[in-house]
C-alpha cells in the first residue's frame, strides 16, 4: 500500500512524497554557510530508494526560517514520523495526507499531555488545552528564530 505526503513548496506548488516503505529518515551535511545556508534532508526507504527534500536559502533580513539547529532538525525529523504514522493509521491504499495545500509543516506535542477537565470558567482550557495543540515547527533565519518556511525542491537522489 503507498502512502504519500503532499508537501508544500516554497515556489507555492505542492509534491506529494512517499511516506511509506521509510527506513531512514535524517539530515545529511548542509549546503553552503552563513546566508547560502540550506539543510539537506533524507528520506530512505526499505527497497534502496531514497529522496532528497532541500530548504531554502537561509538569506539575510530573516526572511527565510530553516532547521538548522540540532533541536529544529530532531523535530523535523519527528514530525515526519508523525505523518507517516498517520498514514499507516488509514485503512486505505493511496491515502494522501497534508491535503490539497500540503503539510503545514507543524509537529504534535512531544510528550504525552495529562487528561484533565476544565473549569467551565477557564475559557475552554487555556494553558492545558494549548499544551494539547499541534505547533509550528520552528528554523532559524539570519538572526532570529520563527515558524519554518517551506522547503525548496524534492528530489530523488
Amino acid at each position: 500500500m503507498e502512502k504519500f505526503l503532499n508537501i508544500k513548496l516554497s515556489d507555492g506548488s505542492v509534491t506529494p512524497v512517499r511516506i511509506s516503505g521509510v527506513s531512514v529518515i535524517k539530515f545529511a551535511a548542509d549546503v553552503g554557510s552563513g546566508n547560502s545556508l540550506q539543510t539537506d534532508l533524507r528520506i530512505n526507504y526499505v527497497d534502496g530508494g531514497a529522496v532528497k527534500i532541500l530548504s531554502q536559502q537561509r538569506g539575510g533580513a530573516d526572511a527565510v526560517f530553516i532547521p538548522s539547529a540540532a533541536g529544529q532538525k530532531a523535530e523535523f525529523v519527528r514530525a515526519l514520523y508523525q505523518k507517516i504514522i498517520e498514514a499507516v493509521a488509514t485503512p486505505w491504499n493511496l491515502p494522501v495526507i497534508g491535503g490539497d495545500d500540503g503539510w503545514d509543516y507543524s509537529v504534535e506535542p512531544s510528550s504525552s499531555q495529562a487528561s484533565s477537565y476544565a473549569a467551565q470558567g477557564d475559557g475552554g482550557g487555556g494553558a492545558n488545552f494549548a499544551a494539547k495543540q499541534s505547533a509550528a515547527l520552528q528554523g532559524t533565519g539570519s538572526a532570529s528564530v520563527a515558524d519554518v518556511s517551506p522547503m525548496l525542491s524534492i528530489s530523488a537522489v
